[in-house]
Parts: C-alpha cells; structure tokens; sequence
C-alpha cells in the first residue's frame, strides 16, 4: 500500500513575516537577517502587494539601492505564486523549480497562511525516504 503524499500543511511556516509597503529596504533586511528569514510578504493599505526576499536585497545592493530611503514595494516582486495548504510537497517543488524560486507563500481558504521554502520540502521529502 502506497503512502498519501505530504502536504504542504506539514511543513508551511506561520505566521508570515510581513514588512508594510512603506518599509525602506534597510528595515526590510533587518527583519530577514534577525530573524533568519528568506523572504517578507510585503502588505498595504489594500492587502497584499507582493514579496520581498533575500535575492531582491541583493539586487537592490547589486544596483546601489540607498537602503536608508527606497522602499520595500519599488524592489518587491509582484507575481507572487502560491500554493494551497493541501498541495502535496511534490507539487509545491515543481512549481518552485518551473519559476526559479525559493519560497512560496502558503493559501488557506484563498488567504496568505503561511511561507514554505524548498529546503523545508527538501528536508521533508528526503525524511519520507528514510522513514
């Protein structure tokens, strides 16, 4: 008898590090660095305007962003892809793999829940091979 595939739920991460909108970069990075974070789903007066990650700092350093006054939602991305809670670990790793990304933001009921990176389903996947 074959295993149910593992869900996303499993290993989502909540609750989401959030930065606002009108955050400058440096606030941005100094949230992803003192809490060890890959990426901040970055909110607004009308809900979600996308993601910031550790890979959009870089850009912004790359590009000599002043940290001190750009903001967060100029270097952010917009095309945020999610996943629902229910997507088994496989699918999230495809989509993460088809669009060159690292985290994925985690839906529940159609709402942001959660993050889930792909060394959390990484880990997952290589613990129900031993298992």
């Amino acid at each position: 008898m074959r295993a149910q595939p593992t869900t996303v739920a499993t290993v989502v991460r909540t609750p989401i590090a959030v930065v606002t909108s009108s955050a400058t970069l440096e606030q941005a990075a100094s949230l992803l660095a003192a809490d060890e974070l890959g990426l901040l789903v970055v909110v607004g007066p009308n809900g979600l305007r996308g993601v910031f990650s550790e890979r959009d700092l870089v850009s912004a350093v790359a590009d000599r962003a002043d940290l001190a006054v750009e903001r967060v939602v100029d270097h952010a991305s917009t095309d945020v892809l999610t996943v629902p809670e229910s997507a088994t670990l496989d699918e999230a790793a495809g989509v993460m793999r088809d669009a060159g990304i690292r985290h994925l933001v985690v839906t529940r009921r159609g709402e942001p829940f959660g993050v889930v990176s792909i060394r959390d389903v990484l880990d997952a996947l290589l613990a129900s091979l031993v298992a």
